[in-house]
């Protein structure tokens, strides 16, 4: 018997393609309004003339700091 027509393989590759998809769409989300939230911070801080200290703790899901600074 082939291994691509044995339901329990295919069963386990559809289960493995769906949670990469889903874990894949939530770090993209995650990185997406991070990104979006920093933007709204720094407009927010440079507003008020201040300085912004951003950094940047884990480049993939944008795992990050802020501090505005007068």
């Amino acid at each position: 018997m082939s291994v691509l027509r044995n339901k329990n393989f295919l069963s386990v590759l559809w289960v493995l393609t769906i949670s990469l998809l889903v874990i894949f769409f939530l770090i993209i989300s995650s990185s997406y309004f991070n990104t979006k939230e920093i933007n709204i911070f720094t407009a927010q801080c440079y507003e008020k003339n201040g300085e912004v200290k951003l950094e940047i703790h884990n480049n993939v899901t944008s795992n990050y700091s802020l501090e505005c600074k007068k």
